[in-house]
């Protein structure tokens, strides 16, 4: 049915309970390595089946971009912590997805669904918009980032150009080294502008409008034409876009007993 690959302890849990609750095959890892090195894993030779993978480093981008169909974790969308234990819902939480590395549309969710994310909105916490703002928050994204979308390689220098192009707004360079809380950030953002940085769920939360590449999370709520930097999108569909995000995240207990697989296979 399917075929994990570990790569490292802590992020092969997830993989390993999907795989082991569609009854899968894992392919186990000789040992751990640095995020830049090639994991290798004993036997494997081709891919046969759809792949499930954790996050885009250690081999797996490679094995991605084989893979007719693939399943990709990564860290939760909201209410995550890591791999340790989330204190809002009481257990390790992560995000799942099919051939992407985001859900990019907003679903249409059934019962079941909403009553699955029922114990994330208690916590979902949406601020007006914000239409005045001091500055662009721009937020380039991380090397692996890079390294993975080869092909658009030049985006920043390309959306900085652009951007400067269409307004003379002050732009403020946020990286993952940043020591200034993000919320302190967008206090007096007038938008923020990313590649496929979580950072735009906290905007949008925030009530800071998006600007995103076309591989974001964000699409649904963000404007994709940096063009249009000073016409930013103020969406009404915040709430359902954070639907779908609560959706595609699944505990552990979740994506033991099949739920995970349940729900991200058919869609």
């Amino acid at each position: 049915m399917v075929e994990g690959f570990e790569t490292r302890d802590n992020t092969d849990r997830p993989v390993r309970a999907l795989v082991e609750s569609v009854n899968g095959h894992l392919w186990k890892k000789s040992k751990a390595v640095d995020q830049y090195e090639q994991t290798e894993w004993p036997g494997f030779k081709n891919i046969t089946k759809p792949i499930v993978v954790f996050g885009m480093l250690r081999g797996t981008s490679e094995l991605i971009q084989q893979a007719e169909n693939y399943y990709y974790f990564d860290h939760a969308y909201l209410f995550g912590n890591k791999h340790s234990v989330s204190k809002e819902v009481g257990d390790i939480v992560y995000r799942l997805t099919k051939n992407y590395f985001h859900v990019r549309d907003i679903k249409k969710l059934n019962k079941t669904d909403y009553e699955r994310i029922e114990k994330y909105k208690p916590f979902v916490k949406m601020k007006p918009w914000q239409y005045e703002g001091d500055y662009i928050l721009f937020i380039p994204p991380s090397e692996h980032v890079k390294n993975y979308y080869y092909f658009d390689k030049d985006w920043e220098e390309r959306t900085l150009k652009t951007i400067k192009k269409h307004t003379r707004k002050e732009i403020k360079i946020r990286t993952k080294d940043s020591k200034e809380p993000l919320e302190k950030d967008l206090e007096n953002a007038y938008c923020t502008v990313s590649y496929q940085s979580t950072v735009c769920i906290k905007s949008i939360m925030n009530g800071v409008p998006s600007f995103c590449a076309g591989e974001s999370m964000g699409v649904p709520v963000s404007l994709t034409d940096f063009s249009q930097i000073k016409d930013p999108l103020y969406t009404p569909e915040r709430e359902q876009w954070i639907d779908t995000l609560l959706a595609n995240q699944f505990t552990m207990k979740e994506i033991q007993n099949g739920t995970a697989w349940k729900y991200v296979s058919n869609t």
